[in-house]
């Protein structure tokens, strides 16, 4: 189990390091001002963005497991029926939404754990997955055994991927019946049984819900006055214990949370409230946003029209192509960044004390980031009114949102830059 720190005294150190800063020629008393604005917004994010954000995304990967190992002991007894599918659509969703709304802060627990690669890569691996589900041993460890068997299958067939494709069918979700115990799937020339696929999503989605509490844990303190601190230490106990998964950073014994927030004290890694505003602009907002310009929607949009039985063929690159959803996945990852710039999760407009106000107080033009955000959500919402990405690659309006994405890019690393000259 780890250690704790005194957030008191972190607070008071940070004051006092502020207050010595005489910041290289600046007036001291000015500077101060920009260091306590740039804290309370770091104040402000994380625990109304990041925390809250993450205890959803906790909260849904646990109700997607329980429906899954429902409907896998429903499917063996014959009582499964589409409307326990139609519930499983709707869980998934709201998992997936949650965790594309985490990925303007990827900087963190999901980076350093590589809790991101582990439960959203693609594309799936869709042959070695049926030749694992056509092993009798394989399946039955996974019953029995759940997320304990998960390393029979190999990482390509992981994660919210790997569930999406035994769920949805050509953007639909499966029909009860092709789970049943007579059931069989064509998968990549094998001949796969529906419940073997089902048992293999509910072991998958056991996995996928420890790394979501690791994240959730490796963020939130859980002593922290929030909404989540009870469940936050039920889940820390299972990772630290069952799942034996590191909730602390290496070196400095906080969560990431505390870390960011123990920002120009002894022991952080960020050594001015600067770089830790920067680090959330580059390395969190600038980096998905880039991500989603130009490797979501580029690398399959730019790409030459290809056979689609291809593995390496670039349309076997959109994320979510089972689902349909992938623009809706792009833009929950714009909303991210909306969220963290705006200082609370849900935010349509910013918050007194969050990074946008920071930047408008104290003499940046916000003016052409407020407007090249609300063209990037809007490039996506007529996205979204096109149908499903992999049915629309071509199309002219994927290539208005890689131009509104970029610019979105390009503005958020200007302010970026502006804030290191502080």
């Amino acid at each position: 189990m780890r250690k704790r720190i005194n957030l008191i005294a972190v607070v008071a150190i940070a004051a006092a390091l502020c207050a010595c800063n005489g910041g290289g020629g600046k007036n001291p008393a000015d500077l101060s001002k920009e260091d306590a604005a740039m804290k309370a917004a770091v104040e402000q994010y994380v625990p109304g963005v990041i925390y809250d954000i993450y205890g959803k995304l906790a909260d849904e990967t646990e109700k997607l497991h329980e429906g899954l190992q429902d409907a896998k002991a429903k499917a063996k007894a014959g009582t499964l029926r589409d409307a326990d599918m139609e519930a499983l659509k709707e869980t998934f969703f709201g998992a997936r939404e949650w965790w594309e709304k985490s990925e303007a802060f990827l900087y963190g627990a999901a980076s350093a754990y590589k809790i991101d690669p582990h439960i959203d890569s693609w594309p799936l691996d869709k042959k070695a997955l049926a030749k694992n589900l056509v092993n009798a041993s394989v399946v039955s460890d996974l019953d029995e055994d759940g997320s304990g068997a998960i390393g029979l299958v190999g990482q390509d067939a992981l994660g919210f991927h790997g569930i999406e494709f035994i769920l949805f069918r050509n953007g639909a979700v499966r029909k009860a019946s092709e789970f049943s115990a007579i059931s069989v799937d064509q998968i990549a020339g094998y001949s796969v049984s529906g419940l073997s696929e089902l048992i293999f999503a509910a072991a998958v989605a056991e996995d996928l819900m420890g790394y979501c509490f690791e994240l959730q844990a490796a963020w939130d303190p859980e002593d922290y006055a929030f909404a989540y601190d009870e469940e936050v230490k039920t889940r820390r106990a299972y990772v630290e214990d069952v799942l034996e998964l590191p909730t602390a950073m290496d070196g400095n014994d906080m969560t990431f949370g505390e870390n960011l927030m123990a920002t120009a004290t002894l022991g952080s890694t960020y050594k001015a409230w600067t770089t830790a505003v920067n680090a959330i602009l580059v390395a969190g907002c600038s980096n998905i946003c880039n991500e989603v310009a130009n490797t979501k929607l580029a690398t399959a949009h730019n790409a030459a029209p290809a056979d689609p039985n291809d593995v390496n063929a670039p349309v076997n690159y959109i994320e979510s192509p089972y689902s349909k959803r992938s623009f809706h996945d792009f833009k929950d990852n714009i909303l991210s960044i909306q969220y963290s710039l705006y200082g609370k999760n849900g935010a349509d407009a910013p918050l007194k004390n969050s990074i946008f106000s920071f930047l408008d107080t104290f003499g940046y033009d916000v003016k052409p980031l407020k407007s090249r955000l609300e063209a990037a959500v809007s490039s996506l919402d007529d996205c979204i009114a096109l149908g499903a990405f992999v049915d629309n690659l071509n199309d002219k309006k994927v290539d208005t949102a890689i131009d509104a994405i970029n610019a979105l890019d390009e503005e958020l690393n200007k302010a970026a830059s502006w804030v290191l000259e502080r």
